[in-house]
């Protein structure tokens, strides 16, 4: 009775055996097969990715240059200053003055403008000046000349020149080499009447200065 179980045993250890291995052949089979797989599946992707990078690329517009430099309106000249009036300049009128220099060449005369008094003005001004009147009532003016600024200016060529005591009129060349010469030796003897337009002497006439009245 106990040979048969030892088959039995037996027979169920080789069926077993037998058993686990196709099971162990089926594992690898599946193993290397699902390995297979993986591996087709992880490059299917870097194709893909390989043909999208081979797209065509978009073209990009190029960066528009520009000037540094800020363009600048050009300015106009600004219009030239006008000079500044000469403050010691004369306006027109008639000047009592000593004539105290001669240029014939360049037609001026350096002049000293003075005051003349006349009349009854001239006892006032005398007054004012502290002068005793009885030394100058008799005189034909009364000259007060307090500024010793000196003035040049041009005489017209057409200026009308008219020497104490002489009845001709002699052209401007005649008369102001007359004139530096009697300037020279009358000293403050005589003063002039100057006629003054638009800065320049158009008239000059000579008259008699009391002794020692300026």
């Amino acid at each position: 009775m106990k040979t048969p179980r030892i088959v039995r045993s037996a027979t169920l250890r080789g069926r077993r055996g037998i058993v686990l291995f196709v099971s162990g052949a089926l594992a690898m089979g599946i193993g290397v097969a699902g390995a297979r797989a993986l591996a087709n599946d992880s490059r299917a992707p870097r194709k893909h990715v390989e043909a999208k990078g081979l797209a065509t690329p978009t073209p990009v517009a190029p960066p528009v240059l520009t000037d540094p430099t800020p363009s600048v309106a050009p300015t106009q000249p600004s219009p030239s200053a006008d000079p500044a009036p000469d403050p010691n300049a004369l306006a027109d009128g008639v000047y009592p003055a000593f004539v105290r220099a001669v240029d014939v060449r360049g037609g001026t005369v350096t002049v000293d403008v003075l005051q003349v008094f006349v009349g009854a003005e001239q006892e006032e001004a005398a007054t004012e000046d502290g002068v005793d009147w009885r030394n100058v009532m008799y005189d034909p003016v009364y000259i007060r000349n307090e500024n010793p600024l000196l003035r040049t200016l041009p005489v017209a060529r057409e200026a009308r020149i008219v020497l104490f005591g002489r009845c001709e009129e002699p052209n401007r060349l005649i008369g102001l080499t007359q004139i530096r010469r009697e300037t020279k030796w009358s000293g403050e003897g005589f003063y002039w009447e100057l006629t003054v337009v638009g800065g320049d002497v158009l008239a000059m006439e000579e008259r008699v200065a009391p002794p020692g009245g300026c």
